[in-house]
C-alpha cells in the first residue's frame, strides 16, 4: 500500500517537473517584437524636459534610435529623412532616443547634441537613454533603428527606415518603410512589412 502511495507521488512529481521543463523550454517573446506592448519609459531630453511614453497614450508614436556620430544617423539627418516625415505626419509623435554610453567617445553632451539637432533641422525631441535600459528593452540594434507604436500601445513596426542602406538611391526612389507603416496606420491597417532588418551603426551601449 505504501509503495503504491509513494509510486503515485513520484509519478505526479515527475509529471510536474516535466511540465515545468516544457514551459522553460518555450522561447521567450522579445520585448521589442511586433505585436507586443511597447515597453514604457521616462527619459530626459536634450532640451532638459522629461518625456514619457505614458504621456502620449492613445497616439501613434515613432521611436528613432539615433547617434549623431554614426554616419548613417548623420546622413539621414542631413538629408532630412526623419524631419520631413515628422512634418508630413504631423499627428504622429516622433521621439529620437540616444542610448550611447556616456563613457563612449560617440557620446555628446546636451549642448553639443542640441547644436547638431539645430544644424540638421531635427525639430523633434531627442531623449537620453544613458543606461541603455530602454534600448535593451526594445532590443534596438542600430542607429537608426525605427519602431512604430500604434494607438493601442503595441509595436506595429520594427526595423530599417528604408531599403537603401548605402544611400545610393534618390530619396524618391527609396521604399520608406516608416512612411508606408504610418500611412497604413492612418487607414486602420497594419504596416506591411511589419518588420525589416535594421541597418546602421551598432548602438553604443
Amino acid at each position: 500500500m505504501n509503495s503504491k502511495i509513494i509510486s503515485g507521488k513520484t509519478i505526479r512529481t515527475t509529471l510536474l517537473g516535466l511540465a515545468v521543463l516544457s514551459l522553460a523550454a518555450l522561447p521567450a517573446l522579445a520585448a521589442g517584437a511586433v505585436g507586443e506592448t511597447a515597453p514604457g519609459f521616462k527619459l530626459k531630453g536634450v532640451d532638459g524636459k522629461t518625456y514619457s511614453l505614458a504621456d502620449v497614450k492613445g497616439k501613434t508614436v515613432v521611436l528613432e534610435w539615433v547617434n549623431p556620430n554614426c554616419p548613417f544617423s548623420d546622413r539621414h539627418a542631413r538629408e532630412k529623412t526623419m524631419s520631413e516625415l515628422h512634418k508630413q505626419y504631423g499627428d504622429v509623435v516622433w521621439l529620437g532616443i540616444n542610448s550611447t554610453n556616456p563613457e563612449h567617445r560617440d557620446f555628446l553632451k546636451p549642448a553639443e547634441h542640441a547644436a547638431w539637432n539645430q544644424k540638421n533641422g531635427v525639430n523633434y525631441p531627442v531623449l537620453y537613454d544613458e543606461t541603455g535600459a530602454v534600448g535593451h528593452a526594445y532590443e534596438a540594434k542600430t542607429t537608426p533603428h525605427m519602431f512604430i507604436v500604434d494607438k493601442d500601445g503595441k509595436i506595429a513596426y520594427s526595423g530599417a527606415i528604408d531599403d537603401d542602406p548605402p544611400g545610393r538611391k534618390a530619396k524618391a526612389e527609396r521604399a520608406n518603410y516608416v512612411a508606408g507603416g504610418l500611412t497604413a496606420e492612418r487607414a486602420g491597417k497594419s504596416p506591411d512589412p511589419s518588420a525589416t532588418k535594421p541597418y546602421g551603426c551598432s548602438v553604443k551601449y
